[in-house]
């Protein structure tokens, strides 16, 4: 796996299948492979009663990004089931998230992924560590 190599069309169309995704409204920013960078908005029903990011819209977020990042090792694309996920809760956050996963370490169907969200000025959010089982190719 080198770092900044392109991922094929067919993994970008694979993103466009998840129906959760595009319920929270999670925009694909950017795929290569072994790292995928994701945004979404925070809108209101994603809030505290304080007004800011509700934890489950980050980890959402966080979990979706990270798997998203283990699928790019994969062409055809295959579906990515989390194993295991571990989030630190850092700052609070309105507006837009970004967020970026990175593959570790990865075997045939194991992959240890790492990753962060960030508010628009570029405050880290929250971190997680994951690990990811690739499921078989269709």
């Amino acid at each position: 796996m080198s770092a900044g190599s392109p991922v094929s069309q067919d993994t970008y169309e694979f993103t466009k299948k998840i129906p959760f995704s595009e319920h929270l409204g999670i925009r694909v920013e950017s795929l290569e492979k072994g790292v995928a960078r994701l945004s979404m908005v925070i809108r209101p029903e994603f809030m505290t009663s304080w007004g800011t990011a509700h934890g489950g819209s980050i980890l959402s977020l966080l979990d979706i990004t990270l798997s998203m990042s283990a699928r790019t090792l994969y062409n055809p694309p295959r579906s990515i089931m989390t194993i295991d996920l571990s989030t630190q809760f850092i700052g609070t956050s309105t507006g837009v998230l970004k967020s970026e996963g990175r593959v570790s370490q990865a075997g045939q169907t194991t992959i240890f992924c790492e990753g962060e969200v960030r508010n628009e000025a570029g405050d880290l959010v929250a971190k997680a560590i994951g690990t990811f089982r690739a499921r078989s190719a269709k």
